[in-house]
């Protein structure tokens, strides 16, 4: 598992995170870990910016070799 350490988080901030967790009756860490879990997932808009920055990068990408025609190339070898 990973870790990292966060700081100048503001004493406002950390303050009503432990009052959120109190709140929900879990410990500080708990609370922060299951929020940074719930923020994680990418959404249908992060996603596709994620293909667009890969296609920006690397060009677009072609169609792939159908498997048959791979296999027939293979043979043709022989």
């Amino acid at each position: 598992m990973g870790q990292f350490s966060v700081r100048n988080i503001e004493d406002e901030v950390v303050a009503g995170l432990k009052i959120k967790a109190r709140l929900a009756g879990v410990s500080f860490e708990t609370f922060v870990r299951d929020t940074l879990r719930a923020a994680a997932p990418l959404s249908g808009r992060e996603k596709v910016a994620l293909i667009e920055e890969f296609r920006r990068q690397y060009g677009p990408i072609g169609p792939a070799t159908p498997p048959e025609d791979i296999l027939a190339e293979e043979r043709a070898k022989r």
